[in-house]
């Protein structure tokens, strides 16, 4: 079966509408990924691309430089909206320097036409350098939790490749697979592989972009949106996993409960909006100190934090909730040029044999006792 060019541009220029309309509309549904905008305008290129070199087949300037430039420029797109979505810090000047390249040779190509066998060799060696580019970027820069997606869009990738250095050896070798079946396939289905490929990758894309809104939802569902921390059902959750591991090692846990003194009022007096500014502040605060290997930080609730210390001896923890104490009350907060004193009140309990509720209940004892002595101050809880 045999397809002239303008019949296959015809065919990926339809393909590829659909596939940009499905992302175009997805992305002003989910206005939060970026990656989501850039996939799409990748697809626009790449109809743009089978449209141009559809409507012209003989090497014109039109279908040498202009197509073969935009199949460059939505490499590059996919390529940046892949290190986007995985959050690996790639420069758009490293694409676009290789887009430019390589419209710079197809503008050699044009001026000084070379045999058919370079040419092809040429567009397989831009497609191969491609591919590697986006399968080492998604196997060796994805996070751990998001292998499963970004490995079978890599597949795609590295059979995309497969495809080219097959086609390579037909032009290099012809004598080795002519009139063969092998050789049938890869001359016919050359650009259709090229559509194919386009409809697998969005559905690659697709499967990222679930598993990252996934992985977004539960990160939320665990963490408190104002200071980032753990918050209270997540705290429980791995806290009683990380107690229980200390139990079976026969080590001791400590909690140090945190209660800023007199919020309301520093709400009642400089706004809500202070209030917020004086939590993230204090969470800053805490973390400058210096939190131990393995150390749970969580927002128990309200102007309530809490540290979950493992492996830890009493006095090492009582020492490091006397020094944050001190460093809260000494670094005041700042909220519209206005400075804001602050005070913290600290509870704190350690125990081998507790589970995380009665340590969590311990230090909420302690917490009562330093607050009703006079606030700004640690109290202790030796019988949790």
């Amino acid at each position: 079966m045999h397809f002239d060019l303008f019949t296959l541009g015809v065919i990926g220029a339809a393909i590829g509408i659909a596939i940009s309309i499905s992302f175009t509309l997805l992305g002003l549904v989910l206005r939060g990924l970026p990656a989501l905008r850039i996939w799409a305008t990748a697809f626009w290129v790449i109809t743009a691309a089978a449209l141009t070199q559809g409507l012209n087949e003989n090497g014109s300037l039109l279908s040498t430089v202009v197509g073969g430039g935009l199949i460059a420029l939505a490499n590059a797109l996919m390529l940046m909206g892949i290190a986007i979505h995985l959050r690996y810090p790639l420069r758009w000047r490293w694409p676009l320097a290789v887009v430019g390249l390589f419209v710079a040779c197809q503008v050699d190509v044009y001026l000084s036409p070379p045999t058919q066998t370079v040419s092809a060799l040429m567009f397989g060696g831009y497609s191969v350098v491609w591919d590697a580019w986006m399968v080492w970027v998604l196997l060796w820069r994805s996070p751990r939790d998001m292998r499963s997606t970004c490995s079978f869009t890599a597949l795609i990738f590295i059979i995309d490749a497969l495809f080219y250095l097959l086609r390579s050896v037909v032009v290099l070798f012809p004598q080795l697979l002519a009139h063969s079946p092998l050789d049938e396939l890869l001359t016919t289905w050359n650009y259709l592989f090229g559509i194919l490929s386009s409809f697998l990758l969005s559905t690659g894309f697709t499967l990222m972009l679930a598993e990252r809104l996934t992985l977004d939802l539960r990160r939320l569902a665990r963490t408190d949106g104002l200071t980032g921390l753990l918050n209270r059902s997540a705290l429980i959750e791995a806290g009683a996993r990380l107690v229980d591991a200390c139990r079976a090692r026969g080590q001791g846990c400590s909690v140090l409960m945190f209660d800023l003194d007199h919020f309301k009022s520093i709400n009642d007096n400089w706004g809500h909006a202070a209030g917020d500014a004086v939590l993230i502040h204090f969470v800053a605060v805490i973390r400058s100190v210096g939190l131990p290997r393995g150390t749970l930080f969580a927002r128990y609730g309200g102007e309530e934090f809490m540290l979950l210390l493992p492996a830890i001896e009493p006095a090492h923890a009582a020492a490091l909730a006397e020094r944050m104490r001190t460093a809260v009350a000494a670094a005041p907060a700042v909220s519209e040029g206005s400075r804001i004193d602050i005070t913290t009140s600290v509870g704190g309990a350690t125990a081998v044999d507790a589970n995380v509720e009665q340590l969590v209940n311990a230090a909420d004892v302690a917490l009562y006792r330093a607050k009703h002595q006079g606030r700004n101050q640690v109290a202790w809880n030796s019988e949790a």
